[in-house]
């Protein structure tokens, strides 16, 4: 190794060469990565969505997803699976056991849902099944609006569609509140029955109108031509021309004789607005591969272009703009970044010579350029989590850089030349740099095991870490010797007048002077310290304990909301209220919202529907305002709570990372209908006795009013008829049937046949006539009952078992959902039936599991450590002592948490995981400093106190120099980022209070316990 370092600090413009290299590569990956708001990231998680439109939950249940579920029973390698059997859709999600093989299983899957044969024929499109990724995720959402009418607008929206789906980046558009262009053939009943005709025969003759079928070719001596019968519909004219039936007398019956033929548009079943105004809401995703910013340009770019050819008739209205919140989260990092590394320079500059704080401050953009260098050759791309990971190292990086800096300067202090100082400099300190790197790098290699979707994500940390460590490793031994022994031998020929006894003399008086008053007060206090051991490291522990005692109840909130700019929105209203009166409803919470003052709201919008809604408020950033998310939602609460008109809304704070689930919600799982009705009006009057909880609701609380029709089997064989049959016929009369559809230009057009509007009422229901095989006409009434009934509109499963899900609202902010629902399970445990049982879900179910997660990963990388340290030392003993720190470290930057009236969050965990590296770095070369002093001949009282003298420097400019590199995003001097500012927190709090256990308390352990008692002091 020595000389491995001798050879490259020999050859300063070798290394210049590769710094301004790594630089330059690196300066040219940023304008190619792509600019995500999370990684590329395909999830361990399978949907199966079915559509059956008109079916209600319970035909949706027994005829879909039982079959399908039935299915996937057999299938190897799914952890658990859940399903939603809701009007007009099926939908399943599958969790897939890591440890399998994830393709394979996903194979499997598909083929269980294709051997499903016996579906519904009116499923025209089969089961979907689609594996979770992070491109689907929505990056871009906004509305049309017009001053033209709605019909305009709806052309409009579908050209538009096209146009977005042809713009590089985006990989799928939704809408919500379009439809769709159909052709309404609305049948008359009474002119049906004068022409003694059935809707089995107007279907076939819309079906035999709209053909279009190849007969063939025929072939001549001269060519071949090929026959092609085209009869398909181009317009309302051709439809009602169509012949349905010729009279005896010859005449003819035509589709107009007896329909009304419309050139309409499909069923509303959503009404969007965005701002006020009545909008179709467009829904943005990129493909995997995309840039948002990018991609959000190109649409913003066409904006432009449609403004100025439509002469502002149609105005599009932006309500989500990740764009622009990873644009905000760069000038974050960036403005953060360039005060912290400002800071750094000059912390470096009061302590250090100029050229050596310079070079040591190269090493920031030599890694962090490096890491994006081959960030392309791992895959990944510029994301907020990579940026958070980067950040995260940076501490760790100029930790390294200082530790070699300062090594080589006491060289040189000592007499050496300049070569031989970055020799020996870097060759003394560089194994416990290697053992440090290897520590920080086994701290994150257990977060690739954390389980579940946020597993994933926060995979990208360890393998970006641990990139910047090897880029940290290459600079502190190939490049940053080299440069420092260059700087100093230059400055040696500018001094070479005096001697270089006399030289050596000044430097050491110019550089040091300023530093010998802390180190002389540093000597006394260690002294007495070391003298008053036993008593010192009593007073630390018991510090621990105290400390421990005020974070025990520091609050878990995985993604805070303080800097939160997103609100979803959800409401209920009455079943079975028509869509024309739903925004009524709703008109004072619109006026509500619209209320909030221009510094807080950028817009919203809602996608009202019957008989929920959901909807998103945008806001500013929160700097610019005043009020988090969370006090705005509690303003809102306050004035809304009188409105009548609305059962239930509720207010979600959106916190940047994967849904985490209602606050509180617990699953009641068993197919005993009456246990489980039972158990679900016991959790709900728990929840309703428990103070702090608010908007107790459950899945099947929601009621469809509907009427069921009871067959009289007697009376349908006595007409040759069945259940089918009856089910078809008034299907078709009042939901209406999409027979066949026929394309125009590129466009698909629907036919639907329908009953008139003046037939589609409950009065006629009774007497709708069914006809039999041989043309007899029979009312409903002879048929069957129809009896009114309240059917829940969503059904769900749990592994194949029926549940149903209660949920409740925190409004009590110091409670947890952890605490509330560990309270539920034990209250009702007795009362709950034999064969019913009461899952967590929500917050608390992802919370677990991600610090279970946690809980693995962190005993894994110390463990890790202890072995690295017990290899390097040589010692059972030794590598605990270093370790020491790391308990102090960890109840200190929860303290920071404290003070600061912060959570414990996700990235507020990965900031201590971070912090553990660097304070290991300090106490570990400060014993093998110790070590090496001893094999030097010191006495055991001197090795520790020379040991911890000749560090003080060193690990003074490591902490202060991350810290003021940290603090500015953690106090968001330059912005405040949800992700970024806990983790700055803790990571350079834990640091900062961590120095005095590495300058006092660590050197008492090491007297204490690995002093030989031979020696006295």
């Amino acid at each position: 190794m020595h000389s491995f370092i001798a050879y490259f600090a020999q050859r300063s413009f070798l290394a210049r060469i590769i710094t301004i290299m790594v630089l330059a590569i690196g300066i040219g990956a940023v304008s190619i990565l792509k600019l995500q708001e999370l990684p590329d990231i395909a999830f361990p998680e399978v949907t199966i969505t079915t559509q059956y439109p008109g079916a209600s939950a319970q035909d949706i249940e027994l005829n879909i997803t039982n079959k399908i579920e039935k299915e996937l029973r057999s299938v190897q390698g799914v952890d658990r699976f859940t399903s939603e059997s809701a009007d007009g859709r099926s939908y399943i999600n599958l969790e897939l056991d890591e440890s399998s093989d994830i393709a394979e299983t996903v194979t499997k899957i598909q083929q269980a849902v294709d051997r499903v044969s016996d579906l519904p024929k009116d499923v025209t499109n089969p089961p979907l099944v689609e594996r979770k990724n992070t491109a689907t995720f929505e990056i871009f959402t906004f509305g049309v609006t017009s001053t033209g009418s709605d019909s305009e607008l709806q052309a409009y929206s579908r050209s538009l569609e096209k146009q977005l789906r042809t713009l590089s980046g985006v990989g799928s558009v939704n809408m919500s509140g379009f439809r769709e262009r159909e052709f309404w053939i609305e049948v008359k009943p009474t002119k049906v029955s004068r022409y003694q005709l059935t809707f089995d025969d107007v279907i076939n003759a819309v079906k035999n109108r709209n053909l279009s079928l190849s007969g063939g070719a025929v072939e001549s001596w001269n060519n071949e031509q090929r026959i092609v019968t085209l009869t398909q519909v181009q317009g309302i004219e051709e439809l009602q021309n169509t012949i349905i039936k010729v009279l005896p007398g010859g005449g003819l019956v035509r589709l107009g004789d007896i329909a009304k033929v419309s050139d309409s548009f499909e069923k509303a079943t959503q009404l969007g607005v965005i701002n006020g105004q009545p909008a179709i809401l467009f829904q943005i995703s990129k493909s995997a591969s995309a840039d948002i910013r990018a991609t959000i340009a190109n649409v913003e770019g066409l904006f432009s272009r449609e403004e100025q050819r439509l002469d502002g008739q149609f105005q599009f209205l932006t309500s989500l703009n990740l764009g622009q919140d990873m644009d905000d989260k760069f000038k974050i990092v960036s403005t953060n970044g360039g005060v912290g590394l400002l800071l750094v320079l000059i912390v470096l500059s009061l302590i250090l010579k100029r050229q050596i704080a310079f070079w040591v401050s190269v090493s920031i953009p030599f890694c962090v350029l490096g890491v994006m260098a081959i960030l392309p050759a791992l895959d990944m791309n510029l994301d907020s989590i990579t940026l958070s990971a980067m950040l995260l190292v940076i501490g760790i990086i100029v930790d390294d850089s200082v530790i070699v800096a300062e090594s080589i300067y006491q060289e040189k202090e000592q007499g050496a030349s300049a070569i031989d100082a970055a020799v020996n400099g870097t060759t003394k300190v560089i194994k416990p740099i290697l053992a440090s790197l290897t520590t920080t790098a086994l701290v994150f290699i257990p977060m690739l095991f954390i389980p579940g979707i946020l597993g994933k994500a926060v995979a990208v940390i360890p393998i970006t870490v641990i990139a910047a460590l090897l880029f940290s490793l290459a600079e502190c031994t190939l490049t940053l010797p080299a440069h420092l022994a260059n700087s100093l031998s230059k400055a040696d020929n500018k001094l070479n007048a005096k001697t270089s006894e006399t030289l050596a003399h000044n430097k050491v008086v110019e550089n040091t002077a300023s530093f010998q008053v802390p180190t002389m007060i540093y000597r006394k206090i260690l002294t007495h310290c070391l003298k008053w051991k036993r008593s010192v490291i009593v007073i630390a522990i018991g510090l621990l304990f105290f400390g421990g005692f005020l974070v025990s109840n520091l609050k878990i909130d995985l993604f805070p909301s303080e800097s939160a700019k997103y609100i979803e929105i959800y409401t209920e209203v009455e079943s079975g209220t028509p869509l024309d009166k739903i925004r009524l409803a709703h008109h004072e919470l619109e006026q509500a919202i619209s209320a909030l003052p221009s510094n807080e709201l950028v817009s919203y919008e809602i996608t009202y529907s019957t008989p929920t809604s959901q909807g998103l408020i945008s806001l500013t950033n929160a700097e610019q305002r005043e009020r988090s998310a969370e006090q705005i939602i509690d303003s809102l609460n306050t004035q809304i709570k009188h409105i009548n008109t609305i059962n239930l809304v509720k207010f979600t704070v959106d916190a940047g990372g994967p849904p985490p689930g209602e606050p509180v919600e617990v699953r009641v799982i068993g197919n005993n209908k009456s246990d489980r009705d039972a158990a679900v009006i016991a959790v709900e009057n728990w929840m309703q006795q428990r103070q702090g909880l608010d908007k107790i609701t459950h899945s099947e609380s929601l009621k469809d009013p509907q009427l069921q029709i009871i067959p009289q089997y007697e009376w349908l064989a006595r007409y040759g008829l069945t259940v089918n049959d009856l089910a078809t016929t008034l299907r078709i009369a009042f939901d209406g049937d999409s027979v066949t559809s026929t394309w125009i230009g590129d466009e698909e057009v629907s036919l639907r046949v329908i009953m008139d509007s003046e037939s589609r009422t409950l009065e006629k229901l009774r007497n709708t006539k069914i006809y039999t095989a041989s043309g007899l006409q029979i009312p409903l009434n002879r048929l069957a009952y129809v009896e009114a009934i309240q059917a829940p509109r969503l059904l769900q499963h749990f592994n194949g078992e029926r549940q149903v899900i209660v949920t409740a609202q925190i409004t009590d902010k110091s409670l947890e959902p952890n605490t509330i629902t560990t309270e539920l399970t034990t209250a009702l445990q007795s009362q709950i039936a034999m064969g019913i049982r009461l899952d967590i879900g929500g917050e608390a179910e992802k919370t677990n599991e991600t610090l279970t997660g946690f809980a693995v990963a962190f005993p894994a990388a110390i463990l890790g450590i202890y072995f690295v340290l017990a290899i390097m030392f040589g010692s059972l003993l030794q590598p605990l002592l270093v370790m020491s720190v790391i308990p102090f470290a960890s109840v200190a930057a929860m303290l920071a948490l404290f003070i600061h009236f912060e959570p414990l969050s996700l990235f507020a965990l990965i900031g201590i995981l971070g912090m553990t590296g660097v304070v290991v770095n300090n106490s570990l070369v400060l014993i093998n400093c110790i070590n090496e002093l001893k094999m030097q001949g010191y006495a055991c009282f001197d090795a520790v106190l020379n040991a911890a003298l000749s560090r003080l420097r060193p690990i003074l400019l490591t902490s202060i120099t991350t810290v003021a590199g940290l603090l500015p995003l953690a106090y968001g001097l330059g912005g405040t980022d949800v992700y970024m500012g806990p983790m700055s927190l803790t990571l350079g709090y834990g640091l900062l209070f961590s120095l005095p256990v590495v300058l006092i308390v660590i050197p008492c352990l090491y007297l204490t316990f690995i002093r030989p008692k031979s020696i006295t002091e």
